[in-house]
């Protein structure tokens, strides 16, 4: 799991001893502190209770009862969660494991009904990166439609294949983030929407006043002036402790999906054998079926020590 800076926990510590938890959140330059780090202006971000609820309010605001929804699978099930809520129609477009994103399907399922695309990047649980020039494609060819890009693992990708750069030329864009994964901060639930000025005008008319908690706030501002413990564990994670968990499989025969995020979601022979397995060892991972109906296992990666761990437990099993 990503490393939390000391002063995360120190920040928190002190409020908590100066001011406690009687008074409502006061959220201050958060939003500004929030854009600086995204690069982009502060009337082009909003923060939200965690990246969901970022989904929920796009959802909610963009899509009319009865309209359809895009919804390339299998994917994170929030997506079709808040959609479902909403009562739009679901097309799924398959990720498939040897051509990735299906670009031209998506295209073709776009029609005068459609009110959303939500395009994951990295898909989870696959792992599969989407291209900006297909996801700009995308975007152009539906205008009328929100085009909801989820970047909620975008710091293990390159700089280079954020989208928050193009919200200034396509207002249908809206891109989520999260402070979950890479900042270790996934019980605060605090994440993030860029996009252009008037949509995050209209989604703060809908958002509560105070969806996002003071710890969340204070958490967060803190982790933004020590970014080095992301950068160090991005560093960690993608040159040698997801390398050593891709190389083991390989030498094992275990089929893989390329992965541009932190897990790999694999294929073993007795998945559910497994799961318990690992379960029990304190280790969870998460089962799920891909477009074949095939039951695989989507593995988290952590730091270097963790993964020798979990590769220490899979050759017990393995080997059994």
């Amino acid at each position: 799991c990503a490393r939390i800076a000391p002063e995360v926990i120190s920040a928190i510590r002190a409020h908590m001893d100066e001011r406690g938890l009687q008074c409502y959140p006061a959220y201050g330059n958060l939003n500004i502190c929030i854009a600086e780090y995204a690069k982009v202006r502060p009337e082009q971000c909003m923060f939200t209770n965690g990246s969901d609820q970022g989904i929920d309010l796009i959802i909610r605001c963009c899509c009319p009862t009865g309209s359809e929804a895009i919804i390339p699978s299998p994917t994170f099930a929030m997506y079709e969660q808040s959609a479902l809520a909403e009562g739009l129609l679901i097309k799924r477009p398959h990720f498939t494991i040897d051509h990735g994103f299906p670009l031209a399907a998506v295209l073709a399922a776009v029609n005068p009904s459609t009110s959303l695309i939500v395009l994951s990047n990295p898909n989870n649980p696959t792992g599969t990166a989407i291209s900006r020039e297909a996801m700009i494609e995308v975007a152009t060819a539906a205008p009328h439609c929100a085009v909801l890009v989820d970047e909620c693992y975008f710091e293990f990708m390159p700089p280079e294949s954020t989208m928050c750069t193009e919200i200034e030329q396509l207002p249908n864009l809206f891109v989520t983030r999260t402070f979950s994964k890479t900042w270790g901060l996934p019980s605060l639930r605090i994440g993030y929407i860029l996009s252009a000025e008037q949509n995050i005008s209209a989604l703060c008319c809908v958002r509560g006043p105070y969806d996002v908690n003071q710890l969340s706030v204070v958490a967060v501002k803190t982790a933004l002036e020590h970014p080095e413990y992301v950068d160090r564990f991005v560093k960690e994670h993608n040159e040698q402790a997801k390398p050593r968990l891709e190389e083991f499989l390989q030498q094992r025969g275990i089929r893989f999906w390329p992965s541009s995020g932190n897990f790999v979601f694999c294929y073993f022979e007795k998945p559910i054998e497994l799961e318990a397995q690992l379960r029990t060892r304190g280790i969870l991972v998460r089962p799920k079926k891909d477009a074949d109906n095939v039951l695989g296992l989507r593995i988290s990666i952590g730091t270097l020590l963790q993964t020798e761990h979990l590769i220490s437990i899979l050759e017990v099993f393995l080997s059994a």
